[in-house]
């Protein structure tokens, strides 16, 4: 029967009235239980890290964490390193590590899914081995945090992997607010993954949309504080701690009995002039203990002033209390657009925080799973540590491989240059440096005339221990055409043990 006029007017009356109903009763989350802590269980191997030495992995996977994208010609040029670490008395790694050896020039090869030592001629081996501090033999208890994030059953399912790096068996909790799904098996099936990174996770469907899920863990996160709880961490589901450890001695320095509001500033300073002086959600933000409960009888009235998440908390603590924010420059929001390598092979000390490793709008893809891969041989405090081979090669390990040409070479010194190259895009106020000198200087010009540049896409954890990372030069092509060029090179460097 067709639908008269007064049909679409009474069906137009309801729909109105249905809105009006979950916006008005949106403005007071009722709280709801989170789901019982995930006790964690054995690690199921994956069956990939079971490669063969030889074989170079393809996967049609940027994110597949083992796979070579777009990997078609199988005629490509490769060089092989091996770095055996050996364990010592030092206490830390210098900014830039020199290696004993040149970076060997390449053999071209082909690669196929037939390729073994007997029918092919591999290439020469560079080997060197390296001094690290002693690895430690127990996981860092961090009982003392409860971390939040708001997100999708999908997306945190995505990051578990990279999560594990940093939150797994150290004691502490992960609370998810998560956006409703219609999988039926979404939570299980995250559930059990957590329980195979010995990962305590606790979930809770909301219905509110991305900013209040975000504003309304404070709340969430205070329900479910456990005894030893002294810091309360907001993170995105693409925040990235390299070290648990970093991350209690950064805490160290703060008494949790006081209130502290702790946090990165974003690196832009045109956001900055937008949103304001203020921690910036991705690159973590920790409230101590004492903050909170000042916060906790203001909640209701913080959370019906609707703005960005980390904004409505940073206006809560600001309205409500007299505590200013305090900004950790080693906590890093990364709001840079487009190739961050620079970033990433500056001559820093290593970050305690990352963010935007995944992010569509700021064009960036680093496979953090994949960087941090090597720890299992040379501990945490490796990851991005520079190595500088004889032939002025630079590797960022677990990022990239680079030679920058001799002009760049001219004017600064590999060793002692901490200057950070501009090779991120301007999106904001126009294209100006000094947006970002604030949190990032000093800053260089880009090097345009020929640095090579090569990029981890694999790493592999072998069964006996050892991590072989590929690095990949590709050929140049039209990123709004064909993002990944096909496969001009690869150097394998290969990690172990003495």
């Amino acid at each position: 029967m067709p639908l008269r006029p007064t049909h679409l007017a009474a069906a137009a009356i309801f729909a109105c009235l249905l809105l009006w109903y979950t916006l008005s009763s949106g403005s007071r989350p009722e709280p709801v239980p989170v789901s019982a802590s995930v006790q964690p269980s054995d690690v199921k191997p994956d069956p990939s890290d079971e490669l063969p030495f030889y074989k170079i992995p393809a996967n049609s996977h940027f994110r597949g964490h083992n796979g070579i994208i777009n990997f078609t010609n199988p005629q490509i040029q490769m060089a092989r390193v091996h770095i055996s670490v050996s364990q010592s008395d030092i206490q830390s790694l210098p900014l830039m590590q020199p290696l004993d050896i040149k970076l060997p020039a390449s053999t071209q090869i082909t690669v196929t899914d037939e390729l073994t030592d007997q029918n092919v001629k591999q290439p020469e081996v560079a080997r060197t081995t390296v001094d690290i501090p002693r690895l430690p033999q127990t996981r860092p208890n961090a009982s003392e945090l409860i971390f939040g994030v708001a997100t999708t059953y999908e997306r945190l399912e995505a990051s578990l992997d990279t999560i594990g790096h940093w939150l797994s068996d150290t004691s502490s909790r992960l609370i998810g607010n998560m956006q409703p799904t219609l999988d039926p098996d979404a939570e299980v099936r995250l559930l059990t993954k957590s329980r195979g990174l010995k990962l305590g996770l606790g979930v809770v469907s909301s219905r509110y949309g991305f900013l209040d899920r975000y504003f309304a863990l404070l709340k969430l996160l205070h329900e479910n504080k456990g005894p030893n709880t002294k810091w309360y961490v907001f993170i995105d589901d693409d925040t990235f701690f390299l070290d648990m450890s970093t991350v209690l001695a950064t805490l160290a320095k703060y008494d949790p009995a006081e209130p502290w509001y702790i946090g990165a500033l974003t690196e832009d300073f045109q956001q900055m002039a937008t949103w304001g002086y203020m921690a910036y959600g991705g690159g973590g933000i920790f409230l101590s203990a004492a903050l909170v409960e000042q916060l906790a009888p203001h909640w209701d009235q913080c959370f019906a002033k609707r703005d960005t998440g980390d904004k409505m908390l940073a206006r809560c603590i600001y309205q409500y209390t007299t505590t200013k924010f305090t900004w950790e420059p080693n906590l890093h929001q990364v709001d840079l657009h487009g190739d961050q390598s620079g970033f990433y092979e500056a001559l820093r000390p290593q970050p305690v925080s990352l963010h935007h490793w995944k992010s569509d709008a700021f064009r960036s893809s680093i496979d953090m799973y994949n960087l941090s891969k090597v720890a299992s041989v040379c501990g945490n405090s490796c990851l991005l540590q520079k190595f500088k081979f004889k032939n002025n090669w630079v590797l960022t390990n677990g990022f990239s491989l680079v030679k920058y040409s001799g002009k760049d070479l001219k004017y600064r010194e590999l060793e002692t240059d901490v200057s950070m190259e501009l090779t991120w895009d301007f999106r904001y106020g126009g294209a100006s440096s000094a947006h970002f000198e604030h949190s990032l200087g000093p800053i260089r010009r880009p090097d345009a005339a020929g640095k090579i540049s090569f990029r981890l896409e694999s790493a592999i954890a072998e069964s006996d221990g050892r991590v072989r990372q590929l690095y990949v030069k590709r050929h140049k092509t039209d990123p709004e055409v064909e993002p990944y060029g096909a496969v001009e090179a690869v150097v394998e460097i290969e990690w172990s043990s003495v």
